[in-house]
């Protein structure tokens, strides 16, 4: 687990156990007394993610996912890279790289956790498997050898030889006062279209693997992805992407309070930048034994995808299931 990661689980850690403190036991018993439909999730081809929220919000839909809530996910932009853009769309940012040296070491650079809004700062680190010992300095001889240090950082910041240099004295300097690894901040963003290309012509083989974040209370926040790239059967670098995910909820016109509390059907158009969508409805409390014609919900949806910006069409191509719980 990365630092990134591990500081945002600690961060929200709090917030989880509040909300799971606060509202699980009503949300747990909604649940067992509804019934619900929910389809497959479907590719519907590409579309432009923050426009279609935009427009969502601006109908009057609640969004609840990566946008906004619960903020901008550091990355860096990928930039003119077509392959990247066509399987994730046009939101996708790049979390980390990481170039590997033989089969111990590797160079990473992510954004760093102290960015301003006005400039990002990069992180450069280099770490090596082999290292056991977390509480002492990396040591020079784990270092990758320096002419593959220069090329690399050449590579990722497209940087003169002297700026190189400057770069890999910096690193040596902070692993005698650091532990684990060494690492430090620059001002340059990577040259991300050209360190792909370096993967894609240096590899043989690549793959993805991906899961999904999601925190109790909220739809699922995003896909995390992977993108590996082997040469004989060996890593030879990696990239981590973030793909946003966000729903898209409102509620039947049949909705009515009772109390504080609505008790009607619940819809939810799931999506994500890569133009995978799910369709989703909860119904209201005690509708164990209740249904929806199949006409009135699909003609719902297709109204929510006219008013959002995606094609109405789309919807005839989700098979819904059907299920209910009752305590």
């Amino acid at each position: 687990m990365n630092k990134q990661k591990a500081i945002l689980i600690l961060l929200l850690l709090p917030l989880i156990l509040f909300m799971l403190f606060l509202y699980g036991p009503f949300l747990l018993m909604d649940l067992l007394d509804s019934s619900w439909y929910y389809s497959e999730e479907v590719d519907i081809g590409s579309f432009d993610y923050n426009s279609v929220l935009t427009k969502a919000e601006k109908a009057g839909y609640e969004i609840e996912g990566s946008w906004p809530w619960p903020g901008n996910f550091s990355g860096f932009e990928p930039g003119d890279v077509s392959e990247v853009r066509e399987n994730f769309g046009s939101a996708v940012l790049v979390q980390n790289i990481r170039l590997n040296y033989k089969d111990d070491s590797e160079l990473m650079v992510f954004v760093c956790e102290n960015g301003t809004e006005t400039g990002i700062k990069t992180c450069i680190a280099v770490s090596n498997f082999s290292h056991s010992d977390p509480k002492s300095p990396l040591q020079l001889s784990e270092f990758p050898d320096d002419s593959w240090m220069l090329e690399k950082l050449g590579l990722l910041f497209g940087s003169d030889e002297k700026a190189s240099e400057k770069y890999l004295e910096a690193l040596k300097k902070a692993a005698q006062n650091q532990t684990w690894d060494a690492e430090i901040q620059v001002n340059e963003s990577p040259d991300f279209p050209a360190v792909y290309a370096y993967l894609a012509e240096n590899s043989d083989d690549s793959s993805y693997d991906n899961y999904v974040l999601s925190f109790y209370g909220y739809p699922k926040i995003g896909s995390d992805t992977k993108e590996v790239f082997l040469k004989d059967g060996n890593q030879v670098g990696l990239v981590r992407y973030f793909v946003p995910k966000a729903g898209v909820v409102t509620y039947d016109k049949e909705n009515r309070y009772m109390g504080n509390r609505y008790i009607g059907n619940k819809y939810i158009v799931e999506l994500d930048s890569s133009g995978k969508v799910r369709l989703e409805i909860i119904m209201h409390v005690g509708s164990v034994g209740e249904s929806i014609p199949e006409k009135k919900y699909r003609a719902f949806f297709r109204e929510m995808f006219e008013e959002i910006g995606l094609p109405p069409e789309a919807v005839g191509n989700f098979e819904f299931l059907h299920t209910s719980l009752m305590m």
